[in-house]
C-alpha cells in the first residue's frame, strides 16, 4: 500500500481573479446522452465545445469520462474535428503519458463522443493552490514532453498546451489530454482557430502564424514556468489580469520574469528563459532539447533523471550522464501503429529523488484493444478551487479579429496531420460507424516528380496533382536525417526545417492514399548530405 502523500504546501497569496474572455462565457453543461452501458454521475467540466462527464460503465465497471460534442455546434467542421481527435489519440496511443481513449461512437442523439479514462485531478487546479515541488514539476515535464516530441515527429502540434491539459491518473501519473485543437487545425484550409491567451507564443497571438514547433516549445515552456510559479509567465501579481493585458505583455518587449522560487535552480531558470524568448530563433528547436537540459537539472538536484520515453529509445540513468555534456542526439524510428503500450509505472518520487512508492506497472487498456478490466479507483469529488485566469481555449473563426489583428497564413514547419480515409479508418475501427464508399476499384493515382527547393529556414517540396479526388489525401515520408517518419496531407507542398535533417542526406516520396490503400510512391528525391 501506498504511504499517505504529504499535506500539500498552500500558496501564500494568488493573485486576484481577471476579467473573463467575453467569448468564452460560463455556461451550464448540456444534458448528458443517455449511452447504453453507461450510467451517467454528474458533469465534470465544460468547454469551447464539448462537455465532460463521469459515467460509471457497467462492463467492465469502472468511473469514465465522457466527452461529449454540444448539440449546438455539432456542424461538419465541428464533427471532423471532434472525431479527429479520437484519431490522433489513437495515433499516440502507445505512449504511456497520453490520455486513454477506450471507445469513440456517436449517441442515438447524434452527438459524437469519447470514452476516456477518468482522471480525478488536473494540475490546471493543483498549481494555482498548491507549491509544487521542483522534483515533481520536471517529472510532469519529461512526461509531458516525451508527449510532445513524440507527436511532433510524428507530424503533429497539440497546440493547446497548458496545466489545464495536463492531467492525474488515479496512480499519480501525469498525462496529456486535450488534442481536439490540434485536429481543428488539420489543414491549411480550416477555418477554426483556438488559444489559450496565457500560454501561447507572441507570433501566436500576432496571427503571423497558426502554430510550429517553436512555437509549441515556447507553450510547453510557459506551462513548466506555471507550474512553479503558480500561474501564467505574464500574469502580475496584484496587476491587471485580463486577457488584453496579458496579451499585451506577451507579444510587449519585456522578457518573461523568473518564476520567483530561490529553490529552482539557475540552470532551470535559464532554460525556461530560453524557451520564453520573444524571438523564435532563439529558443531550442526541438521539444528534447529542453528535456535534456531537465534531465541536467534532475541530475544536479542529485535525483535520478526522469526516462525520456520517446520511439525506440532506452531510459537515460545518471550513470551515464555528465552535467557538463550534451546528452547524444536521440535517433528516430516511427512508431508503428500496433507497437504495444508502455506500461505506466506507479513509481513515484519525493522532492529527495527517494522512491514512496512502488507498485509495479500494469497494461493499458488502448483503443482498439481488449478492455482489461480493473478495480474501480475510488472516486473523489473534484472541487473547484479559485483560478485567478480562466485557463479555457477559445475557439474562434478566421473570421473573427476581436483578438488577434494582423493574422497571414505561412507555412508550416510541420504538418499537422489531416484526416485522411485512412484515419477514417482507425475511427471505423473503433466503433464510429463511417460509411466509405469505393471508386470502383480504380488505380490510386501516382505523384510524379517531386521538385526540391532551398528556402531560408530549409527545404521545401513539391509535386503537381496527379488527379486526387475528394477524400484522397498525400501521404509524405522521410528517410535519413532524424530517422524514418511520415506525415498525411492533402496540400502539393512539404516544409522541412533544417535542423530536422541533422546534416544527413534526407530523401522524400509522395504516396496518394485512397480508401484507405496506398498507391505506387515517387521516385526518391533527397537533399543535404
Amino acid at each position: 500500500m501506498s504511504p499517505t502523500p504529504p499535506a500539500p504546501t498552500p500558496r501564500a497569496s494568488t493573485p486576484p481573479a481577471p476579467t473573463r474572455e467575453p467569448s468564452v462565457p460560463s455556461r451550464l453543461p448540456e444534458t448528458a446522452p443517455v449511452l447504453p452501458g453507461y450510467t451517467v454521475v454528474r458533469p465534470i467540466g465544460t468547454g469551447g465545445f464539448a462537455d465532460v462527464f463521469l459515467y460509471e460503465q457497467s462492463l467492465p465497471r469502472r468511473s469514465v469520462a465522457i466527452k461529449v460534442l454540444l448539440a449546438g455546434v455539432a456542424d461538419t467542421d465541428r464533427r471532423r474535428m471532434f472525431l479527429a481527435e479520437a484519431t490522433l489519440m489513437a495515433q499516440l496511443a502507445a505512449h504511456p503519458d497520453v490520455l486513454t481513449v477506450y471507445e469513440a461512437n456517436i449517441a442515438a442523439d447524434g452527438r459524437p463522443y469519447l470514452v476516456m479514462e477518468y482522471c480525478p485531478e488536473s494540475y490546471g487546479t493543483r498549481f494555482r493552490t498548491e507549491r509544487l515541488g521542483v522534483t515533481e514539476v520536471l517529472q510532469v515535464a519529461l512526461a509531458v514532453g516525451s508527449v510532445l516530441e513524440t507527436a511532433h515527429r510524428d507530424g503533429f502540434l497539440h497546440r493547446d498546451v497548458k496545466p489545464s491539459n495536463i492531467l492525474r491518473t488515479s496512480y499519480g501519473r501525469p498525462v496529456l489530454s486535450d488534442f481536439g485543437i490540434a485536429a481543428a487545425l488539420a489543414t491549411d484550409d480550416d477555418q477554426t482557430r483556438g488559444l489559450s491567451v496565457p500560454w501561447s507564443a507572441p507570433e501566436v497571438l500576432r496571427g503571423t502564424t497558426g502554430g510550429t514547433v517553436l512555437s509549441e516549445v515556447y507553450a510547453f515552456a510557459a506551462t513548466i514556468h506555471g507550474l512553479l510559479a503558480g500561474r501564467s509567465p505574464f500574469e502580475v501579481v496584484g496587476g491587471d489580469n485580463s486577457m488584453e493585458a496579458i496579451q499585451r505583455r506577451i507579444v510587449g518587449r519585456n522578457a518573461a520574469p523568473t518564476t520567483g522560487r530561490a529553490d529552482v535552480p539557475a540552470r532551470l531558470e535559464q532554460a525556461l528563459a530560453r524557451a520564453l524568448s520573444k524571438d523564435p530563433a532563439r529558443r531550442p528547436a526541438r521539444i528534447v532539447d529542453l528535456l535534456r537540459e531537465f534531465q541536467l537539472v534532475e541530475a544536479e538536484l542529485g535525483a535520478r533523471p526522469s526516462p525520456l520515453l520517446l520511439p525506440t529509445e532506452s531510459v537515460l540513468d545518471s550513470s551515464s550522464l555528465d552535467l557538463q555534456a550534451d546528452i547524444p542526439a536521440l535517433s528516430f524510428r516511427a512508431t508503428a501503429s500496433g507497437t504495444p503500450r508502455r506500461p505506466r509505472s506507479a513509481s513515484r518520487r519525493t522532492e529527495q529523488g527517494s522512491d514512496t512508492a512502488d507498485t509495479g506497472s500494469r497494461s493499458r487498456s488502448r483503443v482498439g484493444r481488449a478492455l482489461a478490466s480493473r478495480p474501480p479507483a475510488a472516486v473523489a469529488p473534484v472541487t473547484a478551487a479559485p483560478v485567478s485566469v480562466p485557463d479555457r481555449t477559445v475557439v474562434r473563426s478566421a473570421d473573427d479579429d476581436s483578438a488577434l489583428t494582423g493574422r497571414s497564413r505561412v507555412s508550416l514547419p510541420i504538418r499537422v496531420v489531416a484526416i485522411s480515409v485512412a484515419a477514417l479508418v482507425v475511427l471505423a475501427g473503433i466503433g464510429i460507424p463511417l460509411e466509405l464508399h469505393a471508386r470502383g476499384g480504380a488505380d490510386v493515382p501516382r505523384v510524379g516528380t517531386v521538385a526540391a527547393d532551398t528556402t531560408t529556414t530549409g527545404f521545401r517540396f513539391s509535386w503537381d496533382d496527379p488527379g486526387l479526388s475528394k477524400g484522397d489525401a498525400y501521404r509524405v515520408r522521410l528517410d535519413g536525417g532524424a530517422g524514418s517518419r511520415s506525415t498525411t496531407q492533402t496540400g502539393t507542398s512539404f516544409e522541412l526545417e533544417r535542423s530536422a535533417t541533422t546534416g544527413a542526406r534526407t530523401c522524400v516520396t509522395v504516396t496518394v492514399v485512397r480508401d484507405g490503400r496506398i498507391g505506387p510512391a515517387s521516385d526518391p528525391t533527397c537533399v543535404g548530405g
